[in-house]
């Protein structure tokens, strides 16, 4: 079975809904063709050491969650043959695709687990949920749609600033503009009693039933918490409208993010990130693993 590597792919070649994922990057993008099954991954320099990785920003490779065994083992045999010294592929949530790694470790990867959540958005939020939202209501917090993306542009910023985490802010920039006059984004705001800006959040469609929380933030404040709550429980409410199914929060290795997200109702779902080292590289791979963890610039 044959993978084809397709460059500047057009839109019916891409894996992603939305296009900008690969067109704003920030990097070289290939997609992987077989059969009718698409995902894609980027290129990028690091160190003088050229890595093959799931695209800046991008959750996934975009793999479809339909496809077949015998493609995806197509795929990881050809990624492993390719000449870069470092890969790190995020493989998306599903029950197939990990099943598969988890029975089949793929030869030459070793297999670094993660989960995300994701709710069904046709059952009610928790009690709890619904009591904070009715709460962020009475303190005179509402949340409106937005066309203009600069709130979830600063705050996405100014939230992984206080996680110290790295970014290319003006990429960034470049990816959420593009995103924002997608038809398959949309944007929402929490405004205080005074009219400002408290949380924003970036909304991007992966399948035409799954709705990502994929950018956003919150201003430091009294009512920051039930603001973000709000905002996320509105963003729930227009995806639904719009035709999802499932909403996912985009997981995060943060203990009390991740615990925030669950209390939405949201369940587990692993995923699994391949990583694969060039043998001549290993003996000093500790010495490069903090720019190695750093490098993807996961959201």
């Amino acid at each position: 079975m044959s993978v084809e590597v397709v460059d500047n792919a057009s839109t019916h070649d891409k894996p992603f809904l939305c296009s900008p994922w690969l067109d704003n990057c920030g990097a070289q993008s290939f997609v992987f063709k077989i059969n009718n099954t698409h995902s894609a991954l980027s290129t990028f320099s690091m160190k003088g050491l050229k890595v093959l990785a799931t695209p800046p920003w991008a959750l996934d490779c975009g793999l479809s969650t339909d496809c077949t065994l015998p493609e995806i083992k197509a795929l990881f045999e050809h990624w492993l043959l390719r000449t870069e010294s470092i890969k790190m592929i995020d493989l998306p949530p599903s029950d197939c695709i990990s099943s598969f790694v988890k029975d089949n470790e793929p030869v030459g990867f070793k297999t670094k687990w993660r989960h995300t959540r994701q709710s069904n958005l046709k059952t009610p939020l928790p009690s709890t949920r619904r009591k904070q939202i009715r709460r962020a209501a009475r303190t005179g917090i509402k949340c409106n749609l937005v066309t203009d993306w600069k709130s979830v542009i600063h705050l996405h910023a100014e939230s992984r600033n206080r996680k110290n985490l790295k970014s290319n802010n003006a990429q960034l920039s470049k990816l959420l503009k593009a995103i924002s006059s997608e038809s398959f984004s949309f944007a929402v705001e929490a405004i205080d009693s005074n009219g400002n800006c408290i949380a924003a959040g970036g909304f991007v469609f992966t399948k035409p039933d799954t709705c990502l929380y994929a950018f956003g933030g919150q201003v430091r404040s009294q009512h920051s918490g039930i603001a973000s709550i709000s905002m996320l429980a509105f963003a729930m409410e227009h995806a639904l409208e719009q035709g999802a199914i499932t909403f996912d929060f985009g997981g995060s290795s943060d203990p009390g993010v991740d615990q925030f997200y669950k209390e939405f109702g949201a369940k587990s779902v692993s995923r699994a990130r391949l990583v694969s080292i060039a043998w001549w590289l290993r003996p000093v791979v500790w010495i490069l693993a903090p720019f190695v963890d750093s490098a993807k610039m996961l959201r």
